[in-house]
């Protein structure tokens, strides 16, 4: 048995996008090379996800981490779906693509954060929990982080050029398809890659016994049409350095309820058609091997989003974000690494109707980390970091035009590598995360800024365990979360009075994880078990930015490779427990008690590669085998919620020359 270890940030989980058995389809997760960083523990090396994508039917986010237990998407489709890790709601968690993020996106509390279409990513990460002193700006609950595929990575050996293409469609989903074409010069200084993809959803089907208002099966207003495309050329003078622009648009657009997230099964929700564009653009330095310093990762960016609304007051709420990062690593010998950096970010958000009042946000950081190895064989990796982050938020128009304050942030942790198949990992974090804006869908007027407004304050212990022998794998963890100063607003909304920012209220939130695999030959299997229990001022609240109460998940996966022919078919099992809880706002009223219904769900899968080779797929999988009628915990709770899809059965064809 072969050994590595974990990089500095101690409950991070390389991902692949997208099958079902991810988590143990790699056959280097249980033969690891010998890596001499301590400071890394026992982790399954990241899988190259673009052939997994190749061989999946993803088409958002929802499929991709549709495998990770802790990580859970309510109903529906595109901008309807919160997304929850470990309970904590999107407004708590960063999204980051190729080092670049933005924490002004939340257009409207009724409608979901991130875009994704998953044609464009080389690999997606999770990390989970209270980020060390290199995670980035406002990494106080965790981050999904996605990088964008480049032409190195899709072009077969001996070649300069290539393209892909893709296409497929379900019986409850709609169609998509997509294609890309890149290549390289003779000498591999220059290479560039161009991709387009557009997916069409219509209304789906709910699950057996579902009825609508109006006696069909159908969920309206759930159809959805997405494109994207992104084109990015890089320049390597030699192996040890990138200079790279890349650019990229995602899009959706369609008939929706004026709340997306959730269904009254009728239109009294007030439809209408909505369109949302986001543009990225970023240009960035990657480099090793500079003498005194190990590694450089640098870039600048531009995040825009726009959120066209055709009701019968139209208008286009729409936030930019302006960015750079500068990351260095540098080694203190063979055992020990000194990571440090400067991170900035502004933001705006403006909307267009009514009285185009303007919020505004600086948010600065300096870090510095230490990676400590110590003992035979590095044994012992102590890891040591500071932060400190500055923020500056201004709206025009108020007593109060701007507030600021700045935090030093302290991390600590231990890892104990006891034998080289048992890791144990202890860590204690602090982070800060600005406050958010208050949604832009609704600042028909001025926000005011309460004077004492402060950074929400994070604070998380956590403990992991890993251990491998053979084809076993085991991974558990235990965590112990508090934010205190939670962003918070009043007025607005039906009230008619002023809105205003104010921090106000403490957020704690504790739970485990445990997953385990096995493989022997082509058989893979898993179990996945996650539980949380995030709390607002002592008590559940079912707040979606924030915080959403759900039972206990399981997941479970099985599955088996044939060598001939290249032949792969699994099984995969989605769990919620039913919960109840008191809940301090249910369905607009107060102190209901919320029982969340429990579900299972199954899905199968069959890859073929006719020709033995990744050059083509050929992916059949029916998702919802059952036909459960089901509503996601990761959403607000009540018969509101929007249904999940029935049974789809659905066909891709992947070919790359």
């Amino acid at each position: 048995m072969k050994n590595t270890h974990k990089i500095h940030r101690l409950s991070i989980l390389p991902l692949a996008v997208a099958t079902a058995f991810a988590w143990a389809d790699n056959e280097e997760s249980y033969e690891l090379e010998q890596i001499h960083v301590r400071s890394e523990r026992i982790s399954a090396k990241p899988i190259e996800d673009f052939r997994e994508f190749e061989k999946s039917n993803a088409t958002d986010l929802k499929d991709v981490l549709s495998d990770q237990v802790a990580v859970q998407f309510g109903g529906g489709n595109g901008l309807s779906q919160h997304i929850t890790l470990r309970g904590m709601g999107a407004d708590q968690i960063d999204y980051v693509v190729d080092n670049a993020s933005t924490d002004a996106t939340s257009i409207f509390h009724h409608q979901g954060r991130f875009m994704l279409d998953p044609a464009m990513v080389k690999i997606v990460k999770i990390e989970k929990g209270t980020g060390s002193a290199s995670s980035g700006i406002g990494a106080t609950s965790g981050r999904i982080i996605a990088e964008t595929v480049d032409a190195k990575d899709l072009l077969r050996d001996g070649k300069n050029y290539g393209f892909r293409v893709r296409g497929g469609g379900g019986t409850n989903s709609g169609y998509f398809g997509g294609a890309a074409i890149y290549g390289k010069s003779d000498n591999g200084i220059l290479d560039g890659i161009f991709q387009g993809n557009w997916v069409h959803e219509k209304s789906y089907r709910g699950g057996d016994g579902y009825v609508s208002a109006d006696g069909t099966d159908k969920i309206k207003n759930s159809n959805l049409g997405n494109r994207s495309y992104l084109a990015k050329i890089n320049l390597n003078p030699n192996e040890d350095w990138t200079v790279g622009v890349k650019h990229s648009r995602e899009e959706n657009y369609g008939m929706r309820n004026l709340r997306e997230e959730f269904y009254f099964a009728t239109d009294n929700d007030n439809p209408y058609y909505k369109h949302r564009i986001q543009d990225n653009s970023n240009l960035y330095l990657k480099g090793r091997n500079a003498g005194f310093l190990s590694n450089i990762d640098a870039n600048i960016y531009r995040i825009a989003a726009k959120h066209k609304l055709y009701s019968a007051n139209p208008s286009t709420p729409q936030t930019e974000t302006l960015g750079a990062n500068l990351n260095l690593s540098s080694k203190l010998g063979d055992n020990h690494t000194l990571k440090y950096g400067l991170n900035y970010r502004n933001e705006e958000g403006v909307q267009t109707s009514g009285s185009p009042y303007k919020q505004e946000k600086d948010d600065f950081k300096a870090y510095i980390e230490g990676l400590w190895g110590f003992g035979k064989n590095q044994q012992w990796t102590v890891t040591t970091g500071l932060s400190y982050d500055h923020f500056e938020m201004k709206s025009a128009g108020n007593a109060t035009p701007s507030v600021s304050d700045g935090y030093i942030s302290p991390n600590v942790g231990l890892i104990w590598d006891a034998t080289d198949n048992l890791s144990f990992a202890l860590t204690h974090n602090y982070a800060t995360r600005s406050p958010r804006f208050y949604e832009i869908q609704l600042t028909g007027g001025s926000v005011a800024l309460d004077p004492d407004l402060k950074s929400e304050r994070s604070r998380n212990t956590e403990l992991n365990v890993k251990w491998q022998w053979q084809g076993l794998s085991l991974d558990a963890s235990y965590f112990n979360q508090k934010i205190k100063d939670l962003t918070n607003y009043g007025g607005g909304g039906r009230s008619g009075q002023p809105i205003s920012l104010y921090s106000g209220g403490n957020l704690k939130n504790k739970g485990y994880e445990v997953n385990m695999g096995y493989k022997w030959r082509g058989l893979k299997a898993r179990v996945g078990m996650a539980y949380s229990d995030p709390k607002i001022n002592g008590s559940t609240a079912d707040v979606v930015q924030t915080a959403i109460p759900m039972g206990r998940q399981w997941l479970t996966s099985l599955s088996y490779t044939f060598e001939k022919p290249s032949l792969e078919i699994g099984w995969r099992g989605r769990y919620a427990e039913s919960s109840s809880y008191l809940s301090a706002a249910s369905n607009r009223g107060g102190g209901d008690v919320v029982n969340r219904a429990g579900y299972g769900v199954h899905d199968i899968f069959v890859n073929w590669q006719p020709s033995g080779k990744d050059d083509f797929n050929i992916n059949l999988s029916v998702d919802n085998l059952f036909d459960k009628n089901y509503r996601s915990q990761s959403q607000r709770a009540g018969v509101n919620a929007m249904p999940e899809p029935g049974r789809d059965v659905r066909l891709n064809l992947t070919y790359r020359f």
